[in-house]
């Protein structure tokens, strides 16, 4: 095969890549030409920059489908919005139902807080195709002491859709908070958190809302403030002679200075995708996804990890190659063929475990700036290693 002389970028599900030139250029012009504080100053710039916040909030409450910008905070990234959620809610004695499918984000808080003493976990399966077990999952909703429910929107390991706006109505007919972990759903696949029951939504801006690390929030549905404490105490830029943290939205999860850089950018990100729209950006993805599987499924010597089928599943791929490990076979697509991927058990070992892949897999996941050509160069790729390195 041609070897290309330039990156194929397939790690979308980690970062997407390449960025809307918009994100950048947003970036670089508040660094060179703004570069205040928001909310510390009656001065110009630090006025612009709390006004490119705010709508930065808005850009994000219209895709999310809220009602009120003040109940996206603002964070470093999910796993802290995760943490804000997980710590600032849960109390002595209170049940959380998750699932085997869930990132380190979501598992490590809750292990925590249960080795801690504070919380009983209880699991829900994942079957042999990757898929949740959504019964076993609505039984476990059903024990007494439940207060909160726990699940990814879409698993980073397999792409595989949880039906988060079934489970959101089952637990506002309960009254059992609902948190979904938003990292690879926000901008992914289309979500409503009024119309999907969704209490709390963590999400992350490097990934499908296409702006830059170190970015990122936690919607806080209506009454949920009342309940969850803050994680990180701290200014606020007003309210100075309050002894603890304001009542008002956002400042009360918002301490210290914020990357004002990063979410000026992020707004950016999430115009773009708006302006696409995200069932536009799935049906593409969804394309890809598909002309992946169908080349790879009957392959002698690829094993595809979770669903062979693009039913209910966003663009990403993971496959096993028997007798190869999976950062050997990432290690040979990048050094040989130029191809990114991640390989191992993408934070989320549980999953990984259960259904046969202990050392992981070799995850292609795609981005709307992917392209056909992209997937046949990997496909070809990957057929050729098995060929060459496969025993």
């Amino acid at each position: 095969m041609k070897i290309r002389d330039k990156m194929t970028y397939l790690d979308n599900g980690a970062t997407s890549f390449p960025k809307p030139a918009g994100v950048i250029e947003a970036f670089v012009d508040f660094a060179k030409n703004i570069g205040a504080s928001p909310g510390r100053g009656a001065y110009e710039p630090a006025q612009i920059a709390e006004d490119k916040i705010d709508r930065t909030r808005q850009l994000i409450t219209k895709l999310i489908g809220a009602n009120d910008p003040n109940r996206v905070v603002f964070t470093s990234n999910a796993s802290e919005a995760l943490n804000l959620a997980i710590f600032g809610l849960l109390e002595q004695g209170d049940k959380v139902v998750t699932t085997r499918m869930e990132h380190n984000a979501v598992i490590r808080p809750l292990l925590e807080l249960d080795r801690r003493g504070v919380i009983d976990i209880l699991w829900t399966e994942v079957r042999d195709n990757g898929r949740l077990d959504i019964e076993q999952f609505y039984e476990l909703l059903e024990t007494p002491g439940v207060a909160l429910a726990v699940t990814t929107g879409i698993a980073n390991s397999t792409g595989v859709i949880v039906p988060f706006w079934q489970i959101g109505e089952f637990c506002h007919k309960r009254g059992i908070t609902y948190l979904v972990d938003g990292a690879q759903l926000c901008g992914v696949y289309p979500v409503n958190v009024l119309e999907d029951n969704i209490d709390l939504l963590a999400f992350t801006g490097h990934k499908g809302l296409y702006g830059l690390p170190g970015t990122g929030g936690l919607y806080i549905g209506k009454g949920m403030e009342k309940k969850l404490r803050p994680l990180i105490y701290g200014g606020t830029g007003g309210h100075s002679d309050l002894p603890s943290m304001p009542d008002e939205l956002p400042e009360k999860y918002e301490p210290g200075t914020p990357n004002t850089p990063g979410i000026v950018a992020l707004g950016e990100g999430v115009s773009w995708v708006l302006e696409k729209t995200v069932e536009k950006i799935h049906q593409h993805k969804q394309k890809l996804l598909s002309m992946m599987l169908d080349i790879l499924r009957d392959v002698d010597g690829i094993q595809l990890f979770g669903p062979k089928d693009d039913i209910d599943r966003t663009a990403i791929v993971p496959i096993i190659i028997p007798g190869i490990e999976p950062k050997i076979v990432a290690d040979i697509l990048w050094e040989e063929y130029k191809i990114a991927v991640r390989a191992g058990c993408h934070c989320a070992p549980q999953i990984h475990f259960d259904i046969g892949a202990p050392q992981g897999t070799v995850r292609f996941s795609f981005g709307a700036f992917n392209t056909v050509e992209d997937v046949e160069y990997a496909a070809e790729a990957v057929i050729e290693i098995v060929k060459n390195y496969a025993k």
